[in-house]
C-alpha cells in the first residue's frame, strides 16, 4: 500500500520543455537550458529527462513492496535528485555525497529548513566516490543500521563506480538495492566520436557483465537480482548478510571462465568468432 501511494507521486509530475514541477518545487531540466529560464537560481538543478523518470516510474511500480528507510546518494549536483528521491521515499536519513567543492545552494537550503529536514537530509561536498576511508566513515556516522538503497550518479567512470560499489555495497541490508545511472553511455553515439572526453575510457557496461556473472555465481550469493534499464542498472543485495568488511571484492563473486578481458581484446575475439560463423 505504501509504495502505491509513493507510485501516485509520478502522476503529479508536471513537465514543461525546461523544467519539471513537483508541488511548489521547482526542477530545471539541464538537458533542455536556454536563454529565456527566468526564476534565475530559484530551482534545483535537475539532469534527469522525463525518458529516465519514466523508466524508474516503471521499476518502482514493479517493487512497490521496497522501501527505504536509510538512503545514501553519489553525485547530487546541487541537490535536486536528493530532494526528488525524499519526496518519493520519505526515509528516516539521506545523505547525499559529490566531488565537487561547494555548498548546498540557497534554494536547496530553504528547501530543507521549510520543511524541517536539516536533520534527515545531509550533504558531504568534496567527497571523492573512490575514497573509501571517508565513505564508511559518513555511513557510520550518519546512519542508524544498514543501507536500505544506494544510488551511484557520480562519475560513471568504470574504476571509481566499481570502487564505490565494492565499499557500500557490503554495508546494504538483505533485500536492499544499489542503483547504478547511465551504464550505458559507451553506446550512445556522442560518446563514441574520437573529440569526445571519455573516448577511449572503460565502459560502464564492463561492470554490468562483471556483476551479471557475480549474480549467475551461485557460491557466495551476494547478487540476488539485476534489473536492467536504459538509463540505470538496479543491483539487489542477496540473503548473505551485510558486513562492514574492507575487504570485499567483486572478482571474488565470480567463478568460472574469465569475464573482464581487456575491451579491445575482447572486441577482436568477438570479431574473430562473428567471421567464424559467417564464413
Amino acid at each position: 500500500m505504501a509504495g502505491q501511494i509513493r507510485q501516485k507521486m509520478f502522476e503529479t509530475l508536471v513537465w514543461q520543455p525546461d523544467r519539471m514541477l513537483l508541488g511548489n518545487l521547482v526542477f530545471r531540466l539541464q538537458h533542455y537550458t536556454d536563454d529565456k529560464w527566468e526564476l534565475g537560481n530559484e530551482c534545483f538543478l535537475f539532469y534527469k529527462i522525463k525518458y529516465l523518470v519514466d523508466q524508474y516510474a516503471k521499476f518502482w511500480s514493479l517493487r512497490d513492496d521496497f522501501s527505504a528507510r536509510n538512503i545514501l546518494e553519489l553525485g547530487m549536483w546541487d541537490g535536486g535528485s536528493v530532494a526528488f528521491w525524499f519526496e518519493y521515499f520519505n526515509p528516516e536519513k539521506h545523505v547525499g555525497v559529490d566531488v565537487q567543492q561547494k555548498e548546498d545552494s540557497q534554494y536547496f537550503k530553504r528547501y530543507k529548513s521549510s520543511r524541517g529536514l536539516e536533520q534527515k537530509i545531509r550533504t558531504y561536498w568534496g567527497i571523492d566516490q573512490g575514497d573509501s576511508v571517508k565513505l564508511r566513515d559518513i555511513v557510520q556516522a550518519e546512519f542508524d543500521g544498514p543501507l536500505d538503497l544506494v544510488i551511484d550518479d557520480a562519475s560513471h567512470m568504470y574504476d571509481l563506480t566499481k570502487k564505490g560499489f565494492e565499499t557500500l555495497f557490503p554495508l546494504l541490508r538483505p533485500g536492499g538495492l544499489y542503483i547504478i545511472e547511465d551504464w550505458a553511455w559507451g553506446h550512445w553515439p556522442e560518446f563514441q566520436t574520437p573529440n569526445h572526453p571519455w573516448f577511449g575510457e572503460i565502459p560502464l557496461t564492463r561492470l554490468i557483465f562483471e556483476l551479471t556473472a557475480a549474480t549467475g555465481s551461485c557460491q557466495i550469493p551476494w547478487v540476488s537480482s539485476i534489473s536492467i534499464f536504459q538509463g540505470f542498472a538496479v543491483i539487489e543485495h542477496g540473503e548473505t548478510p551485510s558486513t562492514a568488511s574492507t575487504d570485499f571484492k567483486l572478482d571474488a563473486l565470480i567463478s568460472g571462465c574469465g569475464i573482464s578481458p581487456k575491451p579491445r581484446v575482447a572486441r577482436s575475439k568477438i570479431l574473430r568468432t562473428l567471421r567464424g560463423w559467417v564464413s
